[in-house]
């Protein structure tokens, strides 16, 4: 199966899906392919990737109807590959891969007003590596590290201005030592 990196554009998105019926389960096929320059919505982990052919499949509405959590299908197996989830705007809440239904690779949450809240990643839905939550004027609020979803190595956190406020040191799980703050 041939894969395609995409950008698309968040604007386009939302006109795309209004443009389903927006009841749960709805879904449709969508030729990615054609359709990326002007269709779905950014893809902004690298490396990732939808198949050229994938539905769209609305998961879960608002109580206006408007699609809460969107699945991308792919086509020739059913599975779903990637999610998008959007606050009550229309605006994109989350978004990251699936493999088997559970969350895998890189995951971004963004503020409402667009700018990225946290970028962690996964491995068979648990967490997996590092994650950085941001303020929303775009400096570090704080870097942690998981190893199978539990704590592993030196979390950091920092003002809003990018000053260090404390350090803990996990190993599996367990704090080794703390310096600045108490356990966040």
């Amino acid at each position: 199966m041939k894969n395609v990196k995409i950008i698309l554009v968040i604007t386009c998105a939302m006109s795309l899906l209004t443009a389903f019926s927006c009841n749960n389960n709805k879904s449709q096929t969508v030729d990615v392919e054609n359709n990326a320059k002007d269709a779905i919505t950014p893809l902004v982990m690298q490396g990732d990737s939808i198949p050229e052919t994938a539905e769209i499949k609305i998961i879960d509405t608002f109580d206006t109807g408007e699609p809460m959590k969107i699945h991308f299908i792919n086509s020739h197996n059913s599975d779903s590959v990637y999610e998008k989830q959007y606050y009550r705007t229309g605006k994109l809440f989350i978004e990251g891969a699936l493999i088997s239904n559970l969350r895998t690779g890189k995951w971004v949450a963004y503020y409402e007003n667009g700018k990225i809240w946290s970028v962690g990643y996964f491995e068979k839905g648990l967490k997996h590596g590092s994650s950085n939550v941001y303020y929303d004027n775009g400096q570090v609020r704080y870097t942690k590290n998981y190893s199978n979803d539990v704590a592993e190595g030196l979390w950091s956190f920092y003002d809003d201005k990018g000053n260090l406020l404390g350090e803990v040191m996990y190993e599996k799980g367990q704090i080794l030592w703390q310096k600045g703050t108490t356990e966040q």
